[in-house]
């Protein structure tokens, strides 16, 4: 599933959450960042890591990324139930120029 875009320099929160037919999984499953593929496909160092729990009631977590380069980047999570590995991809964009639009508004004349 596509994360979205970033602008370079923002922080990017890689979420994830587990169901099983729709419910919440809430075992201890230890999801972890198997690894970061940057745009230029090196891979980012300091993986694997573990992921932070949001919600253990809502099978919730998410590990915060601050990218070094714009482009697309992959990201592969993995979480092991039993002797069960499974796997996910996730893929957001990091543009290199930070949007300055603002929001229009109403002025009295």
């Amino acid at each position: 599933m596509a994360m979205g875009s970033y602008s370079f320099g923002a922080t990017v929160r890689i979420p994830l959450i587990i169901l099983d037919e729709g419910v919440a999984f809430t075992e201890d499953v230890s999801p972890t960042i198997q690894q970061i593929i940057k745009p230029n496909n090196t891979l980012e160092s300091g993986f694997p890591s573990l992921m932070s729990t949001a919600s253990e009631d809502y099978g919730t977590y998410y590990y915060d990324y601050t990218p070094d380069i714009s482009g697309d980047y992959i990201v592969i999570i993995t979480y092991t139930y039993g002797a069960t590995e499974f796997s996910l991809i996730e893929n957001f964009t990091v543009n290199s120029q930070s949007s300055s639009a603002s929001i229009p508004r109403a002025e009295a004349r």
